[in-house]
C-alpha cells in the first residue's frame, strides 16, 4: 500500500477519549483535522477538511450523531466511519450497517481493536483510489445532445442515468461533481456509446457498476432491490430481472442483497 497520511475527524464530547483517540491515530500516523463536541459542528468541519475518515461518538452535542452524519452523506462527501461509542441500543447498531461502517467499537475502546478498524479504513481508502486511478487512464467521452448543441461528459463521471418522469423525451445523467446533465439522446444510444460498465437497472435507469457500494432488497416491492452509489444519496432501482441478466457484473454486491 502506498505510503500517504489520511485525515481524520475525530467527534466526540469526552475529552479524555479524545486524548486516548488522538494518541492512538498519532502513533498510526494519521493527520487529525478536527476534534469535535458537536453533531452540528461534525457537519460544517467535515464540509471543510473533507476527512479521509471520521470516528463517530452517538452522544454528540446539540445533534446526535446519526443524524450529523446522515447531512454530511446529503453533501456529497462519503468518508469512511468507524463508530466509537457507548451504546449498544440496537438501533445504533443496526446504524452502523446502514452506514456501512467500518467498525461499530463500543467503550471503554480496545487498542488493538481500534487499530484493525483504522488499518481496514485505509485498505478501503486506497483500493478506492486505485479504481478512481484505473477509471482515468482510459476516458471514453461521450456526446449528449442538448438543445441543438452536443454536450460532452466523460463516462468515468457518470454515475448514473435517469430517463425524466415528467417529460417524455428527456433524460437526466447525474454526474460525479453533483451536477446533472438533461439531454435528450436515448438511455440506449447513451449504452451504445459507454463501456460495458454502464448497465440497466431497470429499463429507465442506467448505472456505472464501477461506483456501487451496495446493493439491499427493496422493502415495497418483492424481487426488486436498491442501489447505492458513490457521489450520490439517490437510491437507483434495480429489477430482478436486471440484476439476474447482469450476471457477474454483481456477483460481488450479492451477499449484501441476501
Amino acid at each position: 500500500m502506498e505510503q500517504q497520511r489520511y485525515k481524520v475527524i475525530i467527534a466526540e464530547d469526552d475529552i479524555h477519549q479524545v486524548s486516548l483517540l488522538r494518541k492512538y491515530l498519532e502513533e498510526m500516523d494519521l493527520i487529525v483535522v478536527s476534534c469535535v463536541s458537536s453533531g452540528i459542528r461534525l457537519i460544517e468541519e467535515t464540509k471543510l477538511h473533507k476527512p479521509d475518515i471520521i470516528l463517530l461518538d452517538i452522544g454528540l452535542k446539540k445533534m446526535d450523531g446519526i443524524t450529523a452524519f446522515k447531512e454530511v452523506l446529503q453533501s456529497g462527501v462519503h468518508p469512511q466511519i468507524i463508530f466509537v461509542t457507548g451504546s449498544i441500543i440496537t438501533e445504533h447498531l443496526l446504524a452502523g450497517f446502514e452506514f456501512e461502517s467500518v467498525d461499530y467499537i463500543t467503550k471503554p475502546v480496545n487498542e488493538n481493536r481500534f487499530k484493525r478498524a483504522i488499518n481496514k479504513a485505509k485498505e478501503l481508502i486506497y483500493a478506492k483510489k486505485l479504481i478512481d486511478a484505473e477509471v482515468a487512464e482510459a476516458i471514453n467521452w461521450v456526446i449528449l445532445k442538448q438543445n441543438y448543441r452536443d454536450v460532452t461528459v466523460a463516462e468515468n463521471q457518470i454515475i448514473f442515468v435517469e430517463k425524466d418522469k415528467e417529460y417524455r423525451n428527456r433524460y437526466i445523467v447525474h454526474l460525479k461533481d453533483g451536477t446533472t446533465v438533461e439531454t435528450s439522446t436515448h438511455l440506449k444510444e447513451i449504452k451504445e456509446m459507454c463501456s460495458p460498465n454502464l448497465v440497466y437497472s431497470h429499463r429507465s435507469y442506467l448505472i456505472n457498476i464501477l461506483y456501487i457500494t451496495a446493493i439491499q432488497p427493496d422493502g415495497m416491492f418483492t424481487k426488486n432491490y436498491n442501489v447505492s452509489l458513490d457521489y450520490t444519496s439517490e437510491k437507483v432501482p434495480l429489477t430482478k430481472k436486471n440484476y439476474m441478466d447482469a450476471g457477474d457484473l454483481f456477483l460481488k454486491f450479492r451477499t449484501q442483497s441476501t
